[in-house]
């Protein structure tokens, strides 16, 4: 029998590591005033964006900014104030593998903050969750096909179908967005304290070399109260975007992605006769990318039913097959009990959550979360105008709308926030949470390098009768049999005959 082997150089990723820590980031601000005034810090919120990702030898470096929301009473006790400031930062984790050359995506959420006014400075804290995946790109050359020259039908081959995944930048663009909306009279809403957001994108346009980019920001701005003593009012409010992104040819069948993150906002309010018109401006940033995927017959194992004995040579191959991501939204309740040492609750002016998942478990086509709830609530106690605030953390269930295997890795933030009390030692939060899950595929395959022909063995001819060990397939016994698998039979109490030509 005279083998040819179809050979093929084919290029694909592999997932070399994943890296998760927990890192401190410090900033500091200026606050207005005396510096014999006292501050009471009421309330520290953070979001974090991530400009850039490094892979150098044995560790991923990761860069970006921190941008804080402070709520404070200075001087006067009874009036809330704001302060907002930002930082940048770097950062470099160990990750065992890694070379400059990979590709390292990376991600992070503000699982927890906190802040320390002291002679006319406050300095801040944020503890942020950060996550890598370094990728390698490799080219090895396997064998594709194997078939009999002479054209006998002595050689039998099973085949693997394997989907190859690579994925790549595109590129990245921004815009700003301006708006302005009514707020009617009867929200008795003041000054704008602060504001975050978040941006969805929703639709892609275009094709190769340009892609147009629509979604949806999402602004939450805190207003002080008209009147004090009353509740801190928070609105929500949607401005559409559109830009475009040059890219370059795309790949045949790929799916281009969109990420898109709010970097930078800003609110504020004037006042007319009848209502407040509030001002928002917001620069969104948003990144395209797409995951080259290639389906590719390749051999996986052969065999000859008379002649040399064939034996395929095979490497282990972690492949990268496919790349999903998920941003979904679900809401809660939790119920929080006060310290002791806190006075009772008269009024509720503001609530904040900073969650953080510490385990998922994938069932069906959702996804159930554990975590830990950093919960703080601003109120006026009872008989009393100098508001207050209590932090606390509360463990919490929750189950997510996503398709998810158990590799998946998981990010959790805040979207909105409503607190009532249920008794004066006693409040209820209802917090709806944003999830960020993404997801690689990643499949283990022997892939034949080459072919080796070993002399053949004696072996008696005739009718032989097995029973296959525990574990193994009709494939494995025809083979060690030297026989086709049309040719073995069953013969009770799972014992198989087959004829040996």
């Amino acid at each position: 029998m005279e083998l040819k082997l179809t050979r093929e150089t084919l290029r694909f990723e592999r997932l070399v590591n994943r890296g998760e820590e927990q890192v401190t980031i410090e900033g500091e601000a200026t606050l207005p005033g005396s510096m014999r005034d006292a501050v009471t810090v009421l309330s520290v919120q953070a979001q974090t964006h991530l400009s850039d990702a490094q892979a150098g030898n044995g560790e991923a470096g990761v860069r970006g900014r921190v941008c804080f929301q402070v709520l404070y009473t200075q001087g006067d006790l009874t009036r809330v104030r704001a302060l907002e400031t930002s930082c940048d930062f770097t950062h470099t984790m160990p990750l065992s593998g890694v070379t400059p050359a990979m590709r390292i995506f990376a991600s992070a959420a503000v699982q927890e903050t906190e802040g320390i006014a002291g002679s006319g400075r406050m300095t801040l804290r944020a503890l942020l969750g950060v996550q890598t995946e370094a990728f390698e790109t490799i080219e090895r050359e396997l064998v594709t096909r194997a078939e009999d020259a002479d054209g006998a039908d002595d050689l039998q081959t099973r085949t693997q179908t394997v989907a190859f995944c690579a994925g790549e930048a595109l590129g990245e663009n921004r815009t700003l967005v301006r708006e302005e909306f009514d707020l009617p009279a009867k929200l008795e809403v003041g000054d704008v304290l602060s504001a975050t957001a978040s941006a969805t994108a929703s639709e892609l346009s275009g094709g190769n070399g340009r892609i147009g980019v629509s979604g949806t920001i999402e602004v939450r701005a805190l207003h002080r109260p008209k009147e004090p003593g009353n509740p801190m009012v928070a609105t929500v409010h949607e401005l559409p975007f559109d830009l475009t992104i040059d890219t370059p040819q795309l790949a045949d069948g790929a799916q281009p992605q969109a990420e898109a993150e709010v970097i930078d906002v800003m609110a504020d309010s004037v006042e007319s006769d009848k209502s407040r018109t509030l001002r928002v401006e917001a620069e969104v940033r948003v990144r395209l990318s797409q995951c080259r995927q290639r389906q590719t017959e390749l051999l996986e194992d052969l065999y000859s039913l008379s002649g040399p004995v064939l034996e395929p040579v095979t490497e282990t191959l972690d492949v990268h097959t496919s790349e999903e991501n998920a941003d979904v939204r679900e809401s809660t309740r939790l119920q929080v009990a006060m310290p002791k040492d806190m006075p009772p609750i008269g009024t509720v002016l503001a609530s904040f959550v900073q969650p953080t998942i510490t385990a998922v478990t994938p069932s069906g086509r959702r996804l159930d979360a554990e975590g830990v709830m950093g919960v703080t609530i601003i109120y006026l106690p009872v008989d009393s105008d100098i508001p207050v605030s209590m932090r606390t953390r509360e463990p919490f269930v929750m189950t997510f709308p996503v398709e998810a295997g158990e590799d998946v890795r998981v990010q959790a933030y805040p979207i909105e926030t409503t607190t009532g009390p249920t008794t004066s030692d006693r409040a209820e939060l209802r917090c709806v949470l944003g999830l960020r899950a993404r997801q690689h595929g990643v499949r283990r395959i022997q892939g034949v390098t080459d072919v080796i022909e070993r002399p053949q063995e004696r072996q008696e001819r005739g009718f032989v009768l097995v029973w296959p060990a525990a574990g193994e397939t009709r494939w494995d016994t025809a083979r060690r049999l030297r026989v086709a698998q049309s040719e073995l039979r069953p013969a009770g109490k799972s014992a198989l005959l087959a004829f040996r030509r």
